[in-house]
């Protein structure tokens, strides 16, 4: 009988080291399905800086170099490389973003405003509003390949889906250049804003959604008839703009009144507006829709905003001057 309790014990130790082993198992599957934990990555003009930023503690969790005048950041789709534009240094920084470490600095054009990612993986292309120019960079090679001239302040661009064509806002010249990216040249005109600042289509790629400061509005281009189908006024110089996952909100803000606006696309009207920071400049939504990131230069600080009523629930010190903002999970 003793024998068999010492049996028994040793099975039900068995027992829960396998159950043990399963757990440990399942969590690991777990996290290697999701990658890693959210974060938002706010870039720093006058610091040069990269503040990586826990969106569950709100903890500053890596702060790494970029270059002079940090200004906006990018995350690849599969969330393992960021890139930044930097506009004082006029160069592009691009890095692990796994392992929080600076891989290379690529020399672009005057004044680097920005920088989109195309679909693969393959390229990166820098806005340069300076001298109205864009940059090729070959991600894999870290190296640039090719610049064009767009228009006067080519201030941000956009990959189409497909990755054929390339969407380039130019600020000063209120147009929108389509670049067929394989041929390397302009193949059409769109109007845009003036001074864009936001080019944000559609899920469906039917419209854009653009800002244009200089007039105080918000324009809604039909991307297929080249033409401009709603102008809605926004005062204080509209910035940055996201759109809800569901695509029934525009958040824009306002950043000479201090403010965010809330747009319903449907009716295509300010529904809300609440004081937010001291010049807040860009935005970035979470995934889920719920929560917005905004940068608020002259306090430095980020601010976790609702996105349903727009009330401030946070937020966290950053470097000097933040101005980009990207969510990356």
């Amino acid at each position: 009988m003793e024998e068999k309790g010492r049996y028994m014990r040793r099975v039900d130790t068995v027992k829960i080291r396998i159950g043990s082993f399963l757990s440990a198992f399942v969590l690991a599957a777990m996290l290697s399905a999701s990658g890693w934990a959210a974060e938002v990555w706010v870039t720093n003009m006058k610091s040069g800086d990269v503040y990586v930023i826990d969106p569950a503690s709100l903890e500053v969790v890596a702060i790494i170099p970029a270059g002079k005048g940090a200004h906006n950041v990018a995350i690849s789709a599969d969330g393992r490389l960021a890139f930044v534009a930097n506009v004082g240094a006029n160069s592009v920084t691009i890095i692990d973003a796994v392992a929080k470490t600076v891989l290379a600095n690529v020399a672009t054009g005057t004044k680097t405003h920005d920088v989109s990612l195309s679909p693969e993986g393959s390229l990166a292309v820098a806005s340069n509003v300076g001298e109205g120019t864009i940059t090729l960079i070959d991600i894999a090679q870290r190296t640039a390949i090719h610049t064009m001239r767009t228009g006067e302040k080519a201030i941000m661009s956009l990959f189409s889906p497909d990755g054929e064509r390339l969407f380039v806002a130019n600020a000063g010249a209120a147009t929108i250049s389509v670049v067929d990216v394989g041929a390397r040249e302009v193949t059409k005109t769109l109007p845009g804003g003036r001074g864009m600042m936001a080019f944000v289509p559609t899920a469906d790629w039917k419209l854009a959604w653009l800002t244009a400061p200089a007039d105080d509005q918000l324009i809604i281009l039909n991307l297929a008839k080249a033409e401009i189908v709603a102008r809605i006024d926004v005062p204080g110089e509209p910035h940055g703009l996201v759109l809800s996952p569901d695509g029934t909100r525009a958040y824009v803000v306002q950043r000479k009144l201090n403010q965010i606006a809330i747009v319903d696309t449907a009716s295509r009207r300010v529904i809300k507006t609440a004081e937010v920071g001291d010049r807040p400049d860009m935005l970035a939504i979470s995934s889920d829709g719920a929560t917005l990131y905004v940068t608020s230069r002259n306090e430095n600080k980020l601010l976790v905003v609702s996105a349903s009523d727009l009330a401030v629930l946070g937020e966290v010190a950053t470097g000097e001057e933040p101005h980009g903002v990207a969510y990356r999970e």
